[in-house]
């Protein structure tokens, strides 16, 4: 039998609690049976207005994300799936914050293109109907370039989530 020397195994093992503690998604998402509709407007560049649907959106599931850091604690869900009619796809990364529901943050990708935002104003977890509710939300860039989109309609979610999400 061989042993791994506590020198070799520290390390991975810290690695481990770091990227558990990190946040983030939950994981890839998997097809449901689920529709969702979204709508992109008020884009800085035109070609991200649209709505975005599909019968059956990709959803992974919520889990509970324990922070190490100075960062709260926070329910996340990855989703992919609506496009438009012109093939423009969207997928995303929703956090927020346990037994409050207030948004952490919101990652929104178009076309590969990410967009964020800390904001809870015009976002709503509705727990009774399985979804988040976004009513004309703006998102912003996340490489530093000016630009902007506006989003609304909802985002399902599963119903088995972790207590407080």
């Amino acid at each position: 039998m061989k042993f791994i020397s506590f020198k070799v195994a520290a390390p991975v093992v810290a690695l481990g609690f770091l990227l558990a503690g990190c946040g983030g998604g939950s994981g890839d998402p998997s097809p449901t049976p689920i529709g969702a509709s979204l709508t992109v407007s008020a884009a800085t560049s035109p070609s991200f207005n649209g709505v975005y649907t599909t019968s059956a959106i990709n959803l992974a599931d919520v889990v509970k994300n324990k922070r190490l850091d100075n960062e709260p604690e926070t329910c996340a869900f990855n989703f992919s799936g609506p496009a438009t009619p012109g093939g423009a796809t969207m997928s995303g990364d929703i956090r927020y914050i346990p037994n409050n529901y207030a948004m952490n943050v919101v990652f929104v990708s178009v076309n590969g293109f990410e967009f964020q935002s800390h904001d809870s104003a015009n976002a709503l977890v509705d727990l009774v109907n399985n979804k988040v509710d976004f009513s004309g939300y703006t998102l912003t860039s996340s490489t530093g370039v000016a630009s902007t989109i506006t989003l609304t309609g909802s985002v399902p979610m599963v119903g088995n989530r972790p207590n407080g999400c």
